[in-house]
């Protein structure tokens, strides 16, 4: 009988421990699952944030126009361009400016599209640089007109119409002038 003595006070806070323990375990199990039930559920199409704000539909532009819709998952295609140094349009002062940009393509096909005409649209922009003056690319909006004009150029080389947003950006790197 003292064999069976011994083993029957059981340690009332061990089984407390672990039973707590148990229930922790198993309260972090479900706020996991449920965790990644609701990070991987698909969000619902909203038919109504497609709609501009004078309650246009997108379907009503050109047809011919691709539009530059950007998936927030994917990742942004950009083309860099080595330096530019050009002289520029200057009368008076002798000038140079050197730019180095990359454009943002709205994907990778259209990336490799400009790669391919890189050489062209290398030429074309190097026109357009040589044609501007100093005041003309100093501030902020000679800066954004530069870069307008550099994707007309693009464009232009790629046979695209200005409504096509297969192009997106010019981004500037380096902007040095003398």
């Amino acid at each position: 009988m003292s064999a069976a003595a011994e083993a029957a006070p059981v340690n009332p806070s061990g089984k407390k421990k672990l039973l707590l323990i148990g229930a922790i375990v198993a309260i972090l199990a479900l706020g996991g699952g449920a965790a990644a039930f609701f990070m991987t559920k698909p969000k619902p199409a909203d038919s109504t944030k497609d709609s501009g704000k004078d309650g246009a539909k997108d379907g009503a532009k050109s047809e011919g126009a691709r539009e530059a819709k950007r998936d927030p998952k994917a990742k942004p295609t950009f083309v860099p361009f080595e330096s530019f140094t050009v002289n520029l349009n200057d009368k008076e002062n002798e000038r140079y400016a050197q730019i180095v940009f990359s454009i943002e393509t709205l994907d990778s096909a259209t990336g490799d599209v400009v790669k391919a005409q890189m050489p062209a649209i290398r030429g074309r922009v190097l026109m357009t640089l040589s044609s501007k003056t100093a005041g003309q690319l100093l501030g902020r909006e000679g800066k954004e007109q530069l870069a307008k004009d550099i994707l007309a150029d693009a464009r232009k080389i790629m046979d695209l119409s200005e409504a096509d947003k297969s192009l997106i950006e010019v981004h500037f790197s380096q902007f040095v002038m003398q």
